[in-house]
């Protein structure tokens, strides 16, 4: 289990309280970004949005919510969107994402990226991520 500061442990119990799932892993910083765990994302997020929308008025910042997968591959494609092909050597992977794909996979100064990178590298054994 990942340790967490306190700041961040009343974020994730107040999330898991609204949303009835289980955090895996969680990354704040402008927005909060929520690991559940493998089909647990749709429980999250509510019908309509509204269990999601219910704990980021809560919580007072924007949420993201990712799916964690057992199969690296499976996971990638989880966080990362327009996945079109996954390369993976030891511990680096190589993504191919859809051209149309690409600027919401990198983010505005490679804020996505970084945060979807951290994510993967925190909970596999994957320790590089390159999009392509």
């Amino acid at each position: 289990m990942r340790e967490f500061d306190n700041d961040t442990l009343s974020i994730i119990n107040a999330f898991e309280n609204i949303t009835g799932t289980e955090v895996r892993d969680c990354i704040m910083n402008d927005a909060i970004y929520f690991l559940v765990g493998p089909g647990k994302a749709a429980i999250a997020i509510g019908k309509g949005g509204q269990t999601i929308r219910n704990a980021e008025n809560a919580i007072g910042k924007p949420i993201k919510v990712f799916e964690w997968a057992e199969k690296i591959e499976d996971f990638i494609r989880n966080l990362v969107p327009g996945v079109k092909k996954i390369d993976i050597s030891g511990d680096k992977a190589n993504v191919t994402v859809d051209s149309k794909d690409r600027g919401a996979a990198i983010g505005k100064g490679g804020s996505n990226i970084k945060i979807l990178r951290e994510l993967i590298e925190r909970n596999s054994s994957i320790k590089e991520v390159k999009i392509l």
